[in-house]
């Protein structure tokens, strides 16, 4: 299920990003009180701040730059983290209220709360170096030869790179459940599925380039479906014959650790659609 290979991949985000995404661990709902937290409330309260929420989340896209192994990332993340600060408190209560209540909605609106306090705690970050002199020479010294500070604001780039894709993949998980559960009021449903959409279109189309651009293995990878295997015998060669599938990496990694007759559904499993997904043309399969 799209849950479980969103799991593990929130998991795999990284120690650093968590440890940063936000201090849930040191807030506390006043009096116990937890007003609003049966799942129909919680639904109820996400509808309301997905008006004030980003339409967008920036980065949308990143222009890669060969040259410095970084890029130039789409979007206003100053402005995203202004608006975010605004819904910080509330995103924060809900998130807690979700966290303590039960139920796969509860879960759902818990991911997704907590995806976008990790998008706001990354969006400072980036904003910091945005707003910061860019075009400032990573290899620029000072008359001692000391580092003149940019690489502080790459490294600053980087981490809340690292923190929003770990809220999009949140937001993949959380909302795709509520796409699955069709819980919530109609108008409120069809906020919760466009989001769905558009955490789903990121995953496939921006999240490969993003990741390109922190220098870090692609998240998918192509493995054979079956090889040695024709369907022209005596025209395609079985030495030429293989079929592929692309799957997330770190569930492939997972598959691999499993008994051979688990690993074949864990793969399926596994089965992704990204734009890093894409063969080169030496090596598309014979069924293409």
């Amino acid at each position: 299920m799209a849950r479980t290979r969103r799991s593990l991949m929130s998991i795999a985000a990284g120690a650093v990003a968590a440890a940063v995404a936000f201090g849930v661990g040191g807030a506390i709902a006043e009096d116990g009180d937890q007003v609003g937290s049966a799942p129909e409330a919680l639904l109820e309260r996400l509808a309301e701040l997905e008006a004030d929420l980003p339409e967008d989340i920036a980065p949308t896209g990143v222009t890669l730059d060969a040259e410095t192994s970084f890029g130039v990332f789409d979007g206003d993340l100053t402005s995203q983290r202004a608006v975010l600060d605004t819904l910080e408190s509330d995103l924060r209560t809900l998130f807690i209220d979700a966290d303590d209540a039960d139920g796969e909605a509860a879960s759902a609106v818990g991911l997704i709360a907590q995806g976008w306090l990790d998008v706001w705690s990354g969006s400072a970050a980036m904003g910091a170096a945005e707003s910061n002199d860019l075009a400032f020479p990573l290899t620029a010294t000072d008359d001692m030869g000391v580092s003149a500070g940019a690489d502080v604001l790459r490294g600053s780039t980087e981490t809340g790179l690292q923190l929003i894709l770990q809220g999009q993949a949140r937001h993949l998980e959380g909302y795709g459940l509520l796409r699955e559960l069709n819980a919530a009021e109609p108008p409120a449903q069809a906020l919760f599925d466009d989001r769905s959409r558009q955490a789903r279109t990121f995953d496939q189309e921006v999240r490969p380039d993003l990741v390109t651009a922190l220098s870090e293995p692609s998240p998918s990878i192509l493995v054979p479906a079956d090889r040695f295997v024709t369907d022209a015998p005596g025209v395609r060669s079985r030495a030429t014959s293989m079929s592929l599938m692309c799957v997330d990496r770190v569930l492939y990694e997972t598959a691999m650790d499993l008994s051979e007759d688990e690993r074949e559904a864990a793969l399926a499993e596994a089965e992704v659609v990204r734009d890093d997904c894409e063969p080169e043309p030496a090596f598309e399969s014979a069924d293409s």
